[in-house]
């Protein structure tokens, strides 16, 4: 059996047991996080009140993500502090708050990547650069907050 038919047969295999799913039970979202409630999720995509310092954490690892790796990274650490921190949420905000900080976390790198753009105008994703200058974003970033 191939990788494809592998996936294929579980993508069917939820589908099967999506569409037998008890009425009046919420739909948990298979690709998800467990624990992830998208009953009444409507528009899940909003800005909501996030804890500061888990702000500051992804805002950080997007930060070493730049500094470390060029601003890549497999993304597992920035997945376990969202996960981590909307776990410890009513079901009911999980999503929304998991949505805003990976706004955060994107939004900081996205600025990242253009201020070192800024300062090396042959860089691109991946590719090494001096990060000494990553240290006069870090205090124009203090001195904003």
């Amino acid at each position: 059996m191939t990788i494809t038919q592998m996936v294929q047969n579980q993508h069917y295999q939820r589908i099967g047991e999506i569409s037998q799913r008890i009425q009046g039970q919420p739909h948990v979202n298979p690709y998800g996080t467990p624990g992830m409630s998208l009953s009444d999720a409507g528009d899940y995509r909003k800005i909501v009140s996030v804890d500061e310092g888990v702000v500051q954490q992804v805002e950080q690892i997007a930060f070493d993500h730049m500094k470390n790796d060029y601003g890549i990274s497999d993304g597992e650490d920035i997945s376990k502090v969202i996960r981590d921190y909307t776990m410890s949420l009513a079901p009911e905000k999980r999503l929304s708050a998991s949505w805003m900080l990976n706004e955060i976390f994107h939004s900081e790198a996205t600025r990242l990547g253009e201020f070192v753009h800024q300062q090396d105008t042959s860089w691109d994703w991946g590719k090494p650069f001096d990060t000494s200058i990553l240290d006069g974003y870090r205090q124009s970033v203090d001195m904003q907050i």
